[in-house]
């Protein structure tokens, strides 16, 4: 009886060691870290233009509102390029290193750290954006009735929220079936390497 307890024992560690590939682990990893730099090259590049613009274009000359509507902008986007760029992660070819717990621990945090970025902090950002434009709203829809800049205001935070809520969704998805497997990996790895 114990011999076929130690036969089915070998069995089901010998399956368990067969599911972890660590190659894929590998190359997950690697082409999450594509996808998140050329996220954060668009960031880059999207940032300061957007600022650029919003700051020739917007009367901000004329009313301190609009100035610290765009003050708030500009915080927003930099915080969201700050927190993209502190999540990235680094694959590595080097086997070795996924014997490293430091290693396997940082990518496996920086992997939830995504998770929260999209999650949590997206929806600070669509808050921050969503009053900026509401106080540059305000001023420069001054001249209009109370009922158009209410319906303008209503509208401008119901489709704000609508986008974001429904972008986070999607992105959140995607880091399901993306980062969720590569998570699952290296938590064993890290469990294996407690033992």
């Amino acid at each position: 009886m114990e011999t076929n307890f130690n036969d089915i024992q070998q069995l089901w560690q010998s399956q368990k060691a067969e599911n972890f590939d660590l190659a894929s682990l590998i190359e997950g990893l690697k082409k999450t870290e594509v996808k998140q730099k050329r996220e954060r090259i668009a960031i880059a590049i999207i940032t300061p233009a957007t600022l650029v613009f919003l700051f020739i274009f917007m009367p901000w000359q004329e009313s301190k509102a609009i100035l610290l509507s765009l003050l708030v902008i500009a915080v927003a986007m930099i915080g969201v390029g700050i927190l993209s760029f502190s999540s990235r992660i680094s694959p590595s070819d080097d086997s070795e290193n996924f014997s490293n717990k430091e290693y396997l621990k940082s990518q496996f945090e920086k992997l939830k750290f995504r998770y929260k970025i999209a999650g949590k902090y997206m929806y600070y950002y669509a808050f921050l954006l969503a009053v900026a434009l509401n106080v540059a709203y305000f001023v420069l829809l001054a001249p209009f009735s109370d009922l158009i800049r209410i319906l303008t205001h209503t509208g401008l935070t119901v489709m704000i929220f609508g986008i974001m809520h429904f972008s986070i969704k999607r992105r959140l998805k995607k880091y399901d079936k993306s980062l969720q497997p590569m998570m699952k990996q290296l938590e064993k790895l890290l469990t294996e390497a407690k033992n």
